[in-house]
């Protein structure tokens, strides 16, 4: 598994849409197989997915995020190992190995399960990537690998500005953006730093030792969250009308997450769901099709938001 998903992403780097059954056919394993490797990877790469009959994969951006911390000898042994799996030579299994050691904590960790929650808004493209920010991702994977902590200057949502020193720990993609997850020694606790937000940066020479474990923490935030940032818990009822309660019904939004249906179409969905500002962005994007039941602080503090919002128009 480790090597075609390698291969399928070396085989998207060219920004060519490749059609699905063309992966299956290449990788040898069934397109529902290429499905779930493309959901893997997408949490790492921006993989957009074409529809119509030419449709297909093709990844946004085919700059590839570590180059700064392989050589061009590496990164032309990597290339030539994914390009012989069935027949590359033994004494270099070891040059691999550490090649491979230097991303494990990137595309090939598959202990994130974010991708489950890529598509909840889908509403907007990412800005592509300018030469400053790649030589900022470059340095965040060099700080990763090598356990350095960095001093950054972060702009919040609301614009302020704060300096922070950062242990990092991994590095994501989120509903297309990219996110460094890293241990704030300001706040004494682990943060998701956007990319994008991060004014200045310096590597420093200070190294510390991974006390965290890194992915035990990004599944419990999204355990019956919608999204990966956890937040206020809520105990939901919502009752959904069509053509909505088709799209809710059908898929597994929560773990525990329950669906009753009711007369004409209707449902009634039942859960415990963290997410805070994410519960309440999905709960708009059903419109007129759902009503809230449950629990009445989160209806009040949708209809404050709903006030705001006439008051802006």
């Amino acid at each position: 598994m480790l090597g075609n998903l390698l291969k399928m992403w070396f085989m998207l780097l060219d920004g060519r849409v490749r059609q699905i059954k063309d992966i299956a056919r290449e990788l040898e394993v069934s397109e529902r197989q290429v499905k779930r490797y493309k959901e893997e990877l997408a949490v790492y790469v921006d993989i957009e997915s074409i529809t119509g009959k030419y449709g297909g994969y093709r990844l946004r951006e085919t700059y590839i995020p570590f180059k700064g911390l392989l050589t061009e000898e590496e990164t032309e042994l990597l290339r030539y190992y994914i390009d012989s799996l069935d027949s590359f030579p033994l004494e270099e299994k070891d040059k691999i190995n550490k090649i491979i050691g230097k991303i494990n904590y990137s595309i090939l960790n598959k202990n994130d399960n974010v991708s489950n929650f890529n598509e909840i808004i889908p509403y907007s493209t990412v800005r592509m990537m300018d030469e400053n920010r790649k030589n900022l991702i470059s340095d965040i994977y060099k700080a990763i690998v090598e356990n350095r902590e960095v001093d950054i200057t972060y702009k919040n949502n609301n614009g302020k500005c704060t300096k922070r020193k950062v242990q990092p720990y991994k590095y994501i993609t989120y509903k297309g953006e990219k996110y460094l997850v890293a241990y704030c020694l300001m706040r004494e606790d682990i943060r998701y730093f956007k990319m994008i937000r991060i004014q200045c940066y310096k590597l420093l020479d200070s190294i510390f030792n991974r006390t965290i474990d890194i992915d035990n923490v990004i599944n419990q935030e999204i355990h019956n969250s919608v999204g990966i940032f956890g937040g206020k818990e809520y105990k939901l009822v919502l009752e959904v009308s069509p053509p909505m309660a088709n799209t809710i019904s059908e898929r597994i939004w929560v773990e525990d997450q329950c669906v009753e249906e009711l007369e004409q179409g209707e449902i009634r969905f039942t859960a415990t769901m963290k997410g805070g500002p994410e519960i309440i962005s999905w709960i708009l994007s059903m419109g007129d099709t759902v009503k809230v039941i449950e629990p009445l602080e989160l209806k009040d503090e949708i209809g404050e938001k709903l006030k705001k919002m006439i008051r802006n128009l």
